[in-house]
């Protein structure tokens, strides 16, 4: 394992500037407020909850680039009752990694061939066209650790943590869990371009605010100094060779999220919608980049005998003097049988500025014979090739299909 890649992920993020210490402070008032509604509290205030977790994933592709991929995860958190029904509490995961040597952290590049040129790394996506695949060992990262306040008006989140616009996400279902047609954290291909989780800033240092569940609806808002850690679901951070890359500062989060079983039904429905936008900085070429704004929808329908849902997701990239639109969508739907359930995905994603084009299907079935196991198998294929039809396609893109195989297992 390489050291320097090590230490990469557990830099210790910079001081925050004024303008989020000012943010930090405020925020919090809301949540400490006394409870306006019954609370899912202990009966005694000032009792002490600890909880631990832990999640670990092992991927076999048979026929993929990378035929065993895996991860290991798990998390501490504890919370305080205040005598005013308020509850503080702090929360912490640690997380090892061993992805796509070539996509770790889902940002990466694509070696150009003859005719395809180089081109610059997206904001958002994190995709480029470089001189060189990276080759990125294990991987370790503490990916969450926050302080948060929960009360009647509200949750107060301060720290490295996912932004609301993740945090708030909502899709269709899935058949693997961590090595998906879309926000995979596994890439056995290391041809996945889709991504429609809103994730802009990875697990850096924010604050964030969600509101009560009010009839089923929530708000939220998350604000981010500088997206300065390279996570291992999504890094915003590493440098890319043979490429360009810019830093994201300032960014503001927003959104909704519903979640309401219909009563007369019972169809259970989920939706979420997020707003992002943030500063770029490039001081190589100042004009290349500008500010980076994203928008998502996703949500989900459950019925008595099936599931569907989907997702989309559309960003400039940050691109303000090429043309460098990201965008990216996933559909599916399962039929559960007991213990198994049938799962069918379609996705696809675009990206103008690395000049990238993808589309992907899977067919398979997922297995949980106890409640801490899942077992998932079925067939993909991925096709990823450049936007200009008349160039070859990339030296690592192409249509890969195949088998993949994913067993979890959680505490």
């Amino acid at each position: 394992m390489a050291q320097t890649d090590i230490m990469s992920v557990m830099e210790i993020p910079p001081m925050p500037n004024v303008r989020f210490v000012l943010l930090a402070l405020a925020s919090p008032l809301a949540a400490l407020a006394p409870t306006a509604a019954a609370q899912d509290v202990w009966d005694d205030p000032g009792g002490v909850e600890t909880d631990v977790s832990f999640e670990g994933a092992l991927v076999v592709a048979p026929n993929a680039d990378e035929v065993v991929l895996g991860l290991a995860k798990g998390g501490l958190s504890a919370n305080y009752v205040l005598s005013n029904g308020a509850i503080i509490g702090a929360a912490g995961g640690l997380e090892a990694q061993y992805d796509n040597p070539a996509r770790a952290g889902f940002a990466g590049v694509f070696p150009p061939i003859a005719g395809a040129g180089a081109s610059p790394g997206g904001a958002f996506s994190g995709l480029g066209r470089g001189d060189a695949r990276e080759e990125r060992d294990l991987r370790v990262s503490l990916e969450t650790a926050y302080l948060y306040i929960d009360g009647g008006y509200g949750e107060a989140r301060l720290g490295l943590d996912d932004g609301i616009a993740t945090r708030f996400f909502e899709g269709g279902p899935l058949l693997f869990a961590h090595s998906g047609l879309v926000n995979p954290a596994l890439d056995p291909s290391g041809q996945v371009i889709a991504r429609t989780d809103h994730d802009l800033t990875g697990p850096a240092m924010k604050v964030s605010y969600a509101s009560p569940r009010i009839i089923g609806l929530r708000a939220g808002v998350s604000y981010t100094p500088e997206a300065d850690r390279q996570g291992l679901d999504r890094d915003p951070a590493r440098d890319f060779p043979g490429t360009t890359r810019p830093e994201i500062e300032d960014a503001f989060e927003i959104a909704l999220n519903l979640s309401r079983r219909l009563p007369e039904s019972g169809v259970r429905l989920r939706a979420g919608a997020a707003y992002s936008q943030a500063d770029t900085r490039f001081l190589p070429d100042p004009t290349l980049y500008g500010t980076v704004e994203t928008w998502s929808a996703g949500a989900s329908a459950e019925f008595s005998k099936f599931r569907i849902g989907g997702s989309y997701l559309a960003s400039n990239n940050g691109s303000d003097r090429l043309a460098g639109d990201y965008s990216a969508w996933s559909v599916s739907a399962a039929v559960p049988f007991g213990k198994l359930e049938a799962v069918a995905e379609v996705a696809g994603a675009e990206d103008e500025l690395a000049g990238l084009t993808s589309d992907s299907w899977q067919l398979g079935l997922a297995w949980k014979p106890l409640d801490a196991w899942r077992l998932a198998a079925g067939w993909r294929n991925v096709d990823t090739d450049f936007l200009n039809s008349a160039a070859p396609p990339p030296s690592t893109g192409g249509s890969r299909k195949g088998i993949v195989i994913e067993i979890t297992r959680s505490l």
